[in-house]
This record gives C-alpha cells, sequence and structure tokens, in this order.
C-alpha cells in the first residue's frame, strides 16, 4: 500500500536547476499528487518529477525532408527566374525572379525585396 504523501514531507524528486535526484520537501500537492517540490541543497521550487522517469531517453526527431540542397534550390531559382541577366549596381532596382551578375559574388537571383 502506498503511503499518503502531504505537504511539508520530505521526498526525493529530480532537481531541475542541480540536474540530480535530490531531497525536496513538498511545497504543493494537487488532490493526492504531488504538484511543487523545494529542493534542500539549492533551494529551487519547481515541479515535482518523478526519479523513476527521468531517465527515460526521447524519441529522435525526424528530420524534415522539405529542406532543400544549395544545387536544388540554385536549379530551382533559376528555372523560375525570368528576364535577361542584369550587371549588378548598388542604385538599380530589382524584382523578385530578375537574375542579377556580381562582380565578386557572380550570378545570383532574387529571391526576397
Amino acid at each position: 500500500m502506498l503511503e499518503k504523501m502531504m505537504a511539508g514531507e520530505n521526498i526525493a524528486s529530480f532537481c531541475t536547476k542541480c540536474k540530480l535526484v535530490l531531497d525536496h520537501v513538498i511545497v504543493a500537492m494537487d488532490g493526492e499528487a504531488i504538484a511543487k517540490a523545494k529542493c534542500k541543497t539549492c533551494g529551487s521550487t519547481h515541479k515535482f518529477r518523478d526519479p523513476a522517469e527521468v531517465n527515460k531517453t526521447r524519441a529522435a526527431k525526424k528530420k524534415d525532408g522539405g529542406v532543400k540542397s544549395a544545387e536544388a534550390l540554385w536549379e530551382a531559382c533559376l528555372a523560375e527566374a525570368r528576364g535577361n541577366e542584369l550587371a549588378y549596381d548598388m542604385t538599380g532596382k530589382y524584382r523578385v525572379g530578375d537574375i542579377v551578375v556580381h562582380t565578386t559574388f557572380g550570378k545570383g537571383v532574387v529571391r526576397k525585396v
């Protein structure tokens, strides 16, 4: 039979500041569940974290397949580009889709203004 816990009692909990399982004092209860605990070592108050559930590993996130490689992005931009190649000029005005030739950086496509 599980012992009924009350506020003010000692309990082991994972401290989010110390990153260790340490002694805590129960600060708040939500019905019969422990809501908050205060670490006896560092004094921080945080949500109660059961030490048995702390070391569970998270599932790895799958990479988004929507990210294009630089070459694929370049080819897509060139396919959408319109008009003739324009020599880059600082005072020039360009629209999205224009092809610009820069003396240092080479050919480019205007994607955003």
